[in-house]
């Protein structure tokens, strides 16, 4: 029932509470994706950590790409 009323009236969180959110997300990503297609499966964690990196450095870079367009360009 929790569980439903949650959907129903979701949990508000600012900008700021939002972003470190990401983190965890981005992590799960990268862990189930080199997990799927890890050809060892040994190899994974090493992966999955360079997939997290380059994640979150893409992120960053369209993150700073559009601040610098809506700052500059409007």
């Amino acid at each position: 029932m929790i569980a439903w009323t949650l959907f129903l009236n979701p949990i508000e969180l600012s900008s700021t509470a939002r972003l470190p959110l990401m983190i965890p997300l981005c992590l799960a990503v990268a862990i189930c994706y080199k997990t799927i297609r890890a050809q060892h499966i040994s190899d994974a964690p090493k992966e999955s950590i360079w997939v997290f990196a380059y994640i979150i450095a893409g992120l960053t870079a369209l993150g700073v790409l559009f601040w610098l367009i809506i700052t500059y360009w409007t």
